[in-house]
């Protein structure tokens, strides 16, 4: 599902930050440093989708992504390019938060429906119902994924500014300030998300209540 697809691209930015710090330890290049985890992060997608057994939009989006930034990288051997790839990375993934608006539902409601049903039919059936029946729901839900989308992209637009107006020498100490741009904004979007989730969850939680009520 299209939650449990989100989720695994979270892990990958956590192995991809994280695998480069690891390296740079062990002393080796930027380019690799860069490159090394995201050939690793590269598997987990494809392992990940093998698991699932099919390829929902997320998941499709990440392995398009990934095949297109490392074979840039890869073929380029430029450092630059390398750190790039993660700003191309979110770039794509606030576009595709925005063009979720113009889905069937957006994808904070999907996300939510996935990931908060737990598996109970009442659950799924308060989601649904709430999407179809409450107007304020859906507004709620769409100013959320708005919201996500336009933090995504001012985050790719201020590490890629950091990184192209860095010199080579400076390139390291350039993606060190980049990725802790990439911290602020994953604390920006889990921010965002636990303030304006409420007032969904609150409808969600009143018709799954009222479902029992009524069993």
């Amino acid at each position: 599902m299209e939650g449990r697809s989100l989720g695994t691209a979270l892990l990958e930015v956590v192995v991809s930050i994280g695998g480069y710090y690891v390296l740079r330890a062990c002393e080796a290049g930027v380019f690799w440093s860069l490159t090394g985890p995201a050939l690793v992060v590269a598997m987990l997608a494809v392992a990940a989708t093998i698991r699932r057994r099919r390829l929902d939009l997320v998941g499709l989006l990440v392995l398009i992504e990934l095949a297109t930034t490392l074979t840039l990288t890869l073929v380029t051997q430029n450092p630059r390019a390398a750190a790039l790839r993660e700003a191309a990375y979110v770039v794509v993934a606030g576009i595709f938060c925005l063009v979720t608006l113009f889905r069937q539902a957006p994808l904070t409601h999907v996300f939510a429906a996935s990931a908060a049903s737990f598996g109970d039919p009442a659950r799924e059936r308060a989601f649904a119902c709430a999407w179809s029946s409450v107007p304020r729901y859906r507004r709620w839900q769409r100013a959320l994924t708005a919201l996500l989308g336009t933090i995504l992209l001012a985050a790719a637009a201020v590490r890629a500014v950091i990184l192209l107006s860095a010199s080579d020498a400076g390139l390291a100490h350039a993606t060190d300030m980049s990725n802790t741009v990439t911290l602020y904004m994953l604390g920006a979007l889990g921010v965002a998300s636990g303030a304006l989730i409420q007032v969904p969850r609150r409808i969600v939680e009143r018709l799954a209540s009222s479902a029992e009520t009524g069993a």
